[in-house]
């Protein structure tokens, strides 16, 4: 063009934007700004829109301050950039500062500022800028009710407001509105009343993709992963499209359920779909390789590097620290960054995850300071309960106190059961009382409080303690979550409790247990009764351990399968030091692989040896 005028440069400007080109958009507006153009109201807000990300928020600020020079800091869709740009970047005090300077609001200014606090956790401001939006009488749309809903994710904020919400959106029409029903399943889900979002799903007369994915994400996350997949088998036999949405949190429900075949069934489906190259689709499948312990298969599923998205590079930490490979997963942080991918807070919480579990202490530490030293990332409450895990697992409990004491966040139930899990490894009754106390206090109700520092008392012979500790446990009518362990063969799910005698096989697992104490004893296994919580002799607490339920899992993994195969193995809870030793010495007498994967991480055996090393 021989000439151009402002126009040009704000089209072209805005058209980077919306194509996704953020980086040419910038170097554009650098380059308007050199031949004197000024940028339109639109255009920036276009510009700003881009920069809502922790890592251009820097860049942000610098375009809010643009704004204020050339006055467009009073326009309304700039103003609405700038409150949608600070509260994505979890920065509120800033955002609520550009709310309340804007000379005049509008309903997506209300908007931007509930969802910003309702992403961030702030249920009650989200709560209190909804009153005050309909005190002004702006116009509330299906947008400001999904975003104040996503505020309650508590059963008080359920009882406060969620419950009162619902009952303005019945009596405002609202309750036909398909994306209002699907964020009331999602709300009543994560408030942990899951039955009334399956009574509200089945109160919907013509029931479309939004409800049904609703209904499966909320099944997923909250435990009920086995209904999930049968609704999708419903949606389909109801002749619904699938989609990319329901078939990712199928695929995270068969990941939270370990189950290999199902999750390939879903991901031939979504071959067949032509949905397995959508970014859900492909990283909840490389997510669900991961937790059915195929980490070959995730490789192969993962896309080439200069492709990876963030989430994708996130996900590979992750499988690679809970599989033990724990240099590969620092490998694979530092070749992110080479590629100009730049990490995040999860990135952060799977890199200080496999430093904890491989015992590198000092390079845990040491990421942990550069995450906000060096990237500006904030630590949030996942990260110091890394950092709590890697002091504690190591020993260093001493500093571990210390830090829950210097952390900028208040200390939160994860925090204290970590540290409580360190004090019954390092036999530190008095810190565990005090992890135990801090614990009890934010829960009462909360079963590991009582079972970890019980057995903390057990560990270290305060026997007396420990039965306390017990009687407390059943004056409150708290009651442990049992162990289990299972085994997937032929599409049926065989699980065991401790001690369990009802599966028709037993008479034949116990036989086999008895058959593999005798060869592993002549191996040199000496078994550690330290790990028999019960006061009685040697010899029964050494009965007792041998009832374990990954045992007899284990045992009836051997009886029903082919010699050579690999076994595969699942518990709920954390494996114990003594069943790992049993594991590690039939791994090797016998010649198999065994992957067991416990509440925390996968271990892999083979040889006589563990991917863990002994340190999990």
């Amino acid at each position: 063009m021989p000439e151009r005028n402002e126009s040009s440069w704000n089209n072209l400007m805005s058209g980077y934007v919306r194509v996704g080109m953020y980086g040419e958009a910038l170097d554009f507006f650098r380059e308007m700004r050199d031949v004197g153009s000024k940028p339109s109201g639109f255009a920036i807000a276009s510009l700003i829109g881009a920069c809502a990300d922790p890592e251009f928020v820097s860049l942000g600020k610098v375009l809010h301050g643009i704004t204020i020079l050339t006055g467009l800091d009073e326009n309304v869709i700039v103003g609405n950039s700038l409150v949608t740009l600070y509260c994505k970047s979890g920065l509120m005090t800033e955002a609520r500062k550009v709310f309340q300077t804007l000379p005049r609001r509008d309903e997506v200014t209300w908007n931007a500022l509930i969802g910003g606090h309702a992403d961030n956790e702030e249920a009650e401001k989200a709560i209190e800028a909804f009153k005050l939006m309909r005190e002004q009488s702006m116009g509330i749309s299906y947008i400001t009710i999904a975003n104040v809903l996503g505020a309650c994710t508590t059963a008080i904020d359920l009882l406060e407001h969620g419950m009162s919400i619902h009952s303005y959106i019945v009596q405002k029409g609202f309750g036909s509105d398909e994306y209002v029903q699907s964020s009331l399943i999602s709300m009543y889900a994560k408030c942990g009343d899951i039955d009334s979002s399956c009574r509200i799903f089945d109160a919907i007369p013509n029931k479309k993709n939004a409800a049904w994915n609703a209904l499966i994400a909320a099944s997923a996350k909250h435990g009920y992963a086995e209904e999930a997949l049968k609704l999708l088998i419903n949606m389909k036999r109801d002749g619904i499209r699938l989609d990319q949405f329901g078939i990712s949190e199928c695929l995270a429900a068969t990941a939270q359920l370990a189950v290999l075949e199902e999750g390939q069934q879903l991901h031939g489906l979504a071959v067949k779909l032509g949905l397995d190259s959508d970014p859900f689709v492909a990283n909840a499948t490389m997510d669900m390789y991961g937790k059915c312990g195929e980490i070959e298969d995730a490789l192969r599923t993962i896309g080439q590097p200069i492709d990876r998205s963030r989430l994708s590079w996130n996900i590979l930490i992750s499988s690679f620290a809970k599989h033990g490979h724990f240099e590969k997963a620092i490998k694979t942080f530092h070749e992110m960054q080479e590629l100009g991918v730049k990490p995040d807070q999860v990135t952060f919480v799977s890199l200080l995850s496999a430093c904890s579990h491989g015992g590198l202490v000092e390079e845990g530490l040491r990421y942990y300071y550069s995450m906000t030293k060096e990237f500006n990332i904030p630590p949030r409450i996942a990260h110091c309960v890394c950092m709590i895990d890697l002091l504690g697992r190591s020993g260093r409990l001493t500093e571990a106190e210390t830090f829950i004491k210097e952390m900028p966040i208040p200390p939160s139930d994860f925090v204290w059961r970590s540290l409580l899990a360190a004090c019954k490894v390092h036999g530190n009754p008095e810190l565990g009382r005090k992890a135990a106390e801090n614990l009890i206090a934010l829960d009462p109700s909360d079963d590991s409080a009582y079972v970890l520092y019980s057995n903390v008392c057990s560990t270290s012979g305060r026997w007396g303690d420990a039965e306390n500790v017990r009687s407390q446990m059943g004056s409150r009518k708290v009651q442990k979550q049992p162990a289990c362990s299972w085994v997937k063969l032929k599409n049926q799910v065989s699980s065991f409790g401790v001690g369990d005698n009802s599966h028709p096989q037993s008479p034949e697992i116990y036989k086999k247990l008895d058959e593999l104490k005798k060869r592993i004893i002549e191996a040199g296994y000496v078994p550690d009764t330290s790990y028999a919580l019960q006061d009685t002799d040697e010899e029964q607490k050494e009965h007792n351990l041998w009832n374990h339920s990954e045992r007899l899992a284990l045992a009836f993994a051997l009886i029903n399968t082919p010699e050579g195969s690999t076994l595969k193995v699942f518990k709920n809870l954390r494996v114990c030091g003594d069943c790992h030793s049993v594991f590690k010495f039939v791994s090797g007498i016998l010649g198999r692989k065994i992957i067991l994967r416990d509440a925390f991480r996968f271990h892999h055996f083979a040889g006589g040896n563990c991917s863990c090393s002994d340190y999990w």
